[in-house]
């Protein structure tokens, strides 16, 4: 108690450097704030949903399944963080921003680091990278300005996201050969393995409890939502490659050409319209509406729903939407 209460009173756990950063305000307060808007939603599952569907299907499967990987693994673990820290974040609550759980270390910071990290090490672009750095920089900034975390929960949420960046990518490149084209893995073992990734990603709702606090819940909410995707990504990885062809087991975009009329310029466009119109369906039916549904009914809080719904996302994306794609003209629009 003695070590919280010291902890609460310094300078990591203070109102003073979330209000000197409003010391601008009345010349760039709302720049700030802007920025500061954009950065909780770069930062924030839905937008990571989107960016990860978006590379999977458009640029590379394999660089996909490297996202969700740390994504994944970073909300898992810092969700845990969060749970047993209990550690309150800056009061009162900024409701527009429907921040629940407990604030150390910041989520938002953690994969903000592990994400935008991995894309810039894995995208050799000048601009990409700048791109990223500047993302990772300002969102410590940007989760202070907001009121909605500490000193101390951003800046333990970079170190941790650094640390689980390096850990990330030593696994990558020992375990998923950076060299090998093919992103899935082929074994006879699929149910086993299937099976195994379902019981560990599942094992985190063992700490439910009718006696958790609002934050404790939602904190558990967090983990049961990244583990449930990541058990839906590995049955993905597992099972896709027994159901395609192999001639679908790789894909990319077709080359894309400013010529108005011309035929690349037109199989571009429909290409990316046809896995854009799939992926979007498959995401409404077994994401968007089960969510509604979800919300308006008497188990909207339930923890093993919520791991249910996430695993089916999952799933969907890496399993099914190739499969539709491949009905699609016999696969016209998922060939390279």
């Amino acid at each position: 108690m003695k070590e919280l209460i010291l902890a609460e009173t310094s300078l990591w756990f203070s109102q003073i450097p979330l209000e000197s950063l409003h010391g601008l305000d009345p010349s760039l307060g709302g720049i700030f704030y802007v920025i500061s808007v954009i950065c909780h939603y770069l930062g924030g599952s839905s937008f990571f949903l989107g960016l990860i569907s978006f590379v999977y299907i458009y640029y590379r499967p394999k660089l996909a399944f490297e996202l969700s990987l740390g994504l994944l693994t970073s909300g898992i673990a810092v969700s845990l963080f969060k749970f047993y820290f209990e550690s309150p974040r800056p009061f009162p609550y900024p409701e527009a921003f429907d921040e629940k759980a407990f604030g150390l270390p910041s989520g938002h910071v953690y994969s903000a680091v592990v994400v935008w990290g991995l894309l810039a090490y894995r995208i050799p672009k000048l601009w990409f990278r700048i791109v990223s750095i500047l993302i990772i920089t300002f969102m410590p900034f940007s989760r202070m300005y907001l009121k909605v975390h500490y000193l101390g929960d951003v800046s333990f949420g970079f170190a941790l996201g650094v640390f689980h960046l390096i850990i990330v990518l030593l696994l990558l490149n020992k375990f998923y050969e950076p060299k090998k084209n093919e992103p899935f893995f082929q074994t006879n073992q699929y149910r086993t393995l299937g099976l195994l990734g379902i019981v560990v990603t599942l094992f985190p709702i063992t700490l439910d409890s009718p006696f958790l606090s609002e934050e404790h819940h939602h904190s558990l909410s967090g983990v049961l939502m990244a583990s449930g995707a990541l058990g839906g990504f590995w049955l993905g990885v597992l099972f896709y490659p027994r159901l395609s062809k192999k001639e679908f087991l790789n894909w990319s975009m077709p080359k894309f050409s400013f010529q108005f009329g011309s035929d690349s310029f037109s199989i571009f466009w429909k290409t990316f319209l046809v896995r854009l119109l799939i992926l979007g369906t498959v995401i409404f039916l077994l994401y968007v509406v089960p969510g509604i549904l979800i919300k308006k009914s008497i188990w909207k809080d339930d923890l093993f729903l919520r791991y249910i719904r996430y695993l089916v996302v999952g799933f969907a994306l890496v399993c099914i939407v190739p499969l539709v794609l491949q009905k699609v003209q016999k696969g016209k629009f998922l060939q390279n």
